[in-house]
């Protein structure tokens, strides 16, 4: 009978001894666990790209303090960029990288590394911009008139009557006397016809000579 009651004893502390050591291996786990999965790097972003740098950040569920493993091949992650202290809010700064260049990175937590599902994370730098064509720019305030287009004047021909008159839109002067071409003076007679008319009354008639014939002399007989 005390036989059966010792291995009764012993066999219940087996089983006591069993189930504490599965709980403690089960809590071990989880609390490890939940901490690995805690450290684990989230909402990995690639940032404020340029020609020569680029900004990685990431979120934890607690503080740590990664490193940024970096390099132009997914093999070949030669490049390392440290944080400088431990946080929950991660953000790195890539510097002195290459101009159009794909790069690739993962994050060193410890001894942990993480990446994107099995690969690293990539980004491409921007290209070398072309230099801007030399402009000629104007002065602020500064308004710029073209100069006008001139027109050159047509030439005009003008029909020139009988009686001087060069307008083409007024009747002929018919007039011949001079008071008469004064009055009409702007409607139908110019003062060229006006002076014209002046001129020949002031003009002297040539005086015309008649020779006269001398009488033969009759010889004497």
């Amino acid at each position: 009978m005390k036989i059966s009651q010792q291995l009764i004893k012993k066999i219940t502390a087996i089983v006591i001894g069993l189930i504490v050591f599965f709980l403690l291996v089960y809590f071990g786990f989880r609390i490890l666990g939940s901490r690995a999965a805690d450290m684990e790097p989230r909402e990995v972003l690639i940032t404020e790209i340029t020609q020569n740098s680029a900004v990685i950040s990431w979120t934890t569920g607690i503080e740590t303090q990664g490193v940024i493993e970096y390099g132009t091949s997914a093999t070949a992650l030669n490049f390392f960029a440290p944080e400088t202290q431990s946080s929950k809010n991660h953000e790195v700064t890539l510097t002195l990288l290459s101009p159009s260049t794909t790069y690739y990175f993962q994050i060193r937590v410890g001894d942990k590394k993480y990446d994107n599902g099995g690969v690293p994370w990539t980004f491409t730098t921007k290209g070398a911009s072309v230099s801007n064509p030399i402009t000629t720019s104007t002065p602020t305030g500064v308004a710029l008139t073209s100069a006008p287009t001139q027109t050159p004047t047509p030439i005009q021909v003008l029909d020139v009557g009988k009686s001087g008159n060069k307008s083409p839109t007024l009747p002929p002067c018919d007039e011949t006397e001079c008071e008469k071409i004064k009055l009409k003076l702007g409607k139908g007679c110019t003062t060229q016809d006006y002076f014209r008319c002046i001129r020949k009354l002031t003009t002297t008639p040539t005086a015309t000579i008649t020779p006269t014939s001398t009488p033969s002399a009759t010889p004497t007989p």
